[in-house]
């Protein structure tokens, strides 16, 4: 099976992506923080063509460093560059998938490539509400400020967070959650460098509610029972405000669902999307 690395450039913005296949049905996949393009190597076929993105500052892809403290990546540059992977590879038309903070992303573009989108299927996808504490302290300076701190005081960060569970303001799992980044320095940083570098991408709930109706697009969003980051709570409620109140189904996990007994399930759910009659086995 075809397996090649590619890239797409725009100012001092490169983006490189993978593609593992080249068949008919097209997958445009987007990982979320910490993780890899090839998290969605597992659904790779004969008779698929997977093009799964490296999201900028993972990977090889990346930009002018400045623009991590600017914030200045904006939703415009990216629906510029995924249109010229989709020249690229000649690509007319899509399922698109996204998990995490790659949600984020393939929310605020997909009304603009709507048209082109034969549907869309979040996995955990960050980007759920725009108002909520995570997306509102990205834009504030002294929030920013404070992470910075944090980087070279982590065990300061897990002693807050711990106490906020101590008395009930976080959920236990926060713990965990900060414990997995905090231990890691090399992953910390990537966290603080997302979190600064993509404030300024910011989904339309109303762009996207319009898209998905004028389109009729087939949306799914898949969410883990345990997931205490982007819980199907909220999911449940965003689901509402785009009028797709049925579009939610859990599965028997937490947030990360990258796992061997995961990918089967995410597999037959994509296969199914996508009509691969083909295929409805995992591989």
């Amino acid at each position: 099976m075809e397996e090649r690395l590619e890239k797409v450039s725009l100012d001092d913005f490169e983006l490189f992506y993978e593609v593992y296949g080249d068949g008919d049905t097209a997958i445009l996949c987007l990982h979320g923080n910490s993780r890899s393009a090839k998290d969605f190597q597992f659904l790779a076929n004969p008779n698929r063509k997977i093009i799964s993105i490296h999201l900028f500052l993972h990977g090889y892809s990346t930009f002018d460093k400045k623009r991590v403290e600017r914030g200045d990546v904006r939703t415009e540059e990216f629906n510029v560059l995924i249109e010229l992977i989709l020249q690229k590879e000649n690509i007319n038309s899509f399922h698109w998938l996204a998990f995490s903070q790659g949600g984020r992303f393939t929310f605020a573009s997909f009304p603009f490539f709507a048209k082109k989108v034969d549907s869309l299927t979040l996995i955990a996808p960050d980007g759920l509400d725009d108002k909520n504490f995570y997306s509102w302290s990205q834009r504030q300076f002294l929030a920013r400020r404070l992470f910075r701190y944090f980087l070279k005081h982590p065990s300061f960060l897990l002693k807050s967070v711990s106490f906020l569970v101590k008395i009930r303001v976080l959920h236990p799992k926060m713990n965990e959650f900060m414990e997995y980044y905090t231990s890691d320095k090399e992953r910390f940083e990537m966290a603080y460098k997302t979190w600064s570098s993509f404030r300024n991408i910011r989904p339309s709930v109303e762009s996207i509610k319009v898209a998905i109706e004028e389109n009729s697009t087939p949306f799914k969003i898949i969410i883990g029972e345990h997931d205490r980051i982007i819980t199907a709570k909220t999911a449940r409620k965003f689901s509402k405000k785009i009028g797709k109140p049925n579009s939610v189904q859990t599965i028997p996990n937490g947030h990360n669902v990258f796992k061997p007994h995961i990918k089967p399930v995410l597999y037959e759910i994509m296969a199914s999307i996508v009509s691969d009659s083909n295929i409805n086995h995992f591989d």
